[in-house]
């Protein structure tokens, strides 16, 4: 007979918790339960202990466990069981080892082993929160993000069901197919798969690709895409930093904006410019916006700039090389040129200057059609200049000696010329002097090769060989007309100093008028 009543009773309690389910939403209201005891607390709070297979319901929400303490005035429970579990809308499905709901505002604080799961992701803690009004759960002392591909890591982090974003803050990892990410702070949207982070951020690639944000980045997850600010990306060969760096790891190109350098790990060159772009499967790096290269040689550092520098790396280390377009200038302590374009060969040591070449080596002008030049021991050891070969050298009473022939080797030492030696087509003027102060005469020969001797950066004597033609003209009758070689051209005013090299500015070229046709684009030439 007590059992039929107290079994009456707990009938006429859950159609009470019916009844108030239906008059107000807010409540927490029993569903279900095998057993019920009420009583009070020692602070005379009324509860009620429910006991098997346990179902509270709130609106859309709904609780499960083995046994609940449920203070109804308060609209509170504590859930307990081997598994406490929270279903919402019939999307998210949260569960743990113990829960503490609070009604009113409708918060659940889940404990030990908790799993929180939506369609696009898993969520694992130990300490989780969520907030069922606003749909936003933050979890505490370490979690994990799961997604279809993808493990986050964090201590601190957060998410929101109706934006599908999640919020980490502090030791944030993570673990992707492709790369590792570690930063300190990030937000990651579930669905477009889009990461923004900030502070510190580093990506490490598959293949030891290494990308690092100071100033945070934003990522495409989906396409491999992300924006780096205060950027640097690591490779085996090069590094490479800027304020703005883009990276489109899928087809392994990067481009880099604003204060870029560019650092070769084996070759101990810099390069700096305002700009580049960086393709690792075809080796090839560009830098434009006054680019700068530097590299250091025995205590003496070697600069090239130009409109476009370009490096290019490759398997056989023969074939790497520093390749520099328009406007090209060089220069160090004992040589300074220009050029239209220049290749240097880094293994070899050679810079090959192209299209209206001209070199400055201490008092010497030398100019042709093309000039190599190679380098040993961070030292000018020789130089080769083919077709149209001109020397010119001023001596101390501002006379020009001059050299021409069809090629020419001059040889260093010490980074000073000690001889050139011409080949075919040979013609000279010579301005002999008496201790150096007063011209002797000017001689003028006419052969087929010539060779000259330097000492300390002065011509000191000239051999011509191979059926010389001269001309012995004496001081009074030297005039201005007769002093120049056909070719001639001093042009000291375009040597480059370590400012030019820097701050260049290109001469100004006149618009061409308007012409009334159809103008095509140009293609540029391929990389040699």
């Amino acid at each position: 007979m007590k059992n039929m009543l107290r079994h009456g009773a707990f009938v006429l309690l859950l159609m009470l918790g019916g009844s108030l389910s239906l008059l107000g939403q807010g409540k927490l209201n029993i569903e279900n339960a095998d057993g019920l005891k009420g009583g009070r607390d020692d602070e005379g709070n009324n509860f009620q202990k429910l006991v098997g297979n346990v179902r509270l319901v709130q609106g859309t929400t709904r609780i499960f466990g083995d046994s609940v303490i449920r203070y109804p005035e308060r609209n509170f429970a504590e859930v307990f069981g081997d598994i406490v579990r929270i279903e919402q809308n019939d999307t998210i499905v949260i569960t743990g080892g113990q829960l503490r709901y609070y009604g009113d505002e409708q918060l659940a604080e889940m404990r030990d082993n908790v799993i929180y799961k939506d369609p696009t992701m898993s969520l694992y803690t130990d300490f989780l929160d969520y907030n069922l009004a606003d749909n936003i759960a933050y979890y505490y002392e370490g979690g994990k993000l799961v997604d279809t591909t993808r493990v986050i890591t964090s201590r601190l982090g957060s998410y929101r069901t109706a934006t599908n974003l999640a919020a980490f803050k502090d030791s944030v990892v993570v673990t992707d197919p492709d790369f590792t990410m570690e930063a300190d702070t990030m937000e990651y949207n579930t669905v477009t798969e889009i990461v923004y982070t900030r502070g510190p951020t580093v990506i490490t690639t598959k293949d030891s690709t290494q990308l690092y944000a100071e100033a945070g980045s934003e990522l495409s997850l989906n396409d491999k895409q992300s924006i780096f600010g205060l950027g640097t990306i690591e490779t085996e060969a090069y590094v490479i930093s800027a304020d703005r760096l883009f990276a489109d790891e899928l087809n392994k190109r990067y481009t880099a904006n604003t204060n870029v350098e560019m650092v070769s790990r084996e070759q101990d060159i810099i390069i700096t410019g305002d700009s580049a772009f960086y393709r690792m499967q075809e080796g090839i790096t560009k830098i434009f916006g006054n680019p700068v290269m530097r590299k250091v040689m025995e205590g003496d550092t070697l600069y090239l700039a130009a409109d476009t520098l370009v490096s290019v790396e490759d398997s056989i280390p023969a074939n790497e090389r520093i390749l520099a377009y328009s406007h090209v200038r060089i220069f160090r302590s004992d040589l300074q040129g220009i050029a239209d374009s220049l290749a240097y060969h880094i293994l070899d040591s050679v810079l090959y200057f192209y299209q209206d070449p001209v070199l400055w080596a201490q008092g010497s002008q030398i100019n042709a059609d093309s000039i190599n030049l190679e380098l040993a021991e961070g030292q000018i050891h020789k130089m080769n200049a083919k077709d149209n070969s001109f020397v010119v050298s001023i001596d101390t009473l501002k006379n020009f000696n001059q050299i021409k022939g069809r090629d020419m080797e001059a040889f260093f030492n010490e980074g000073n010329i000690s001889n050139i030696n011409v080949y075919g087509n040979g013609e000279s003027i010579y301005f002999p002097l008496e201790n150096d102060s007063v011209v002797v005469a000017m001689n003028r020969i006419l052969c087929s090769d010539i060779y000259i001797y330097f000492e300390e950066n002065q011509l000191s004597s000239i051999r011509f060989d191979v059926k010389p033609e001269g001309k012995f003209i004496p001081p009074h009758e030297i005039t201005p007309e007769n002093t120049k070689l056909d070719g001639f051209a001093w042009r000291v005013e375009e040597r480059p100093s370590l400012e030019t090299i820097f701050n260049y500015t290109p001469p100004e070229v006149p618009e061409p008028p308007p012409i009334n046709v159809e103008v095509k684009p140009v293609e540029l030439p391929a990389i040699p």
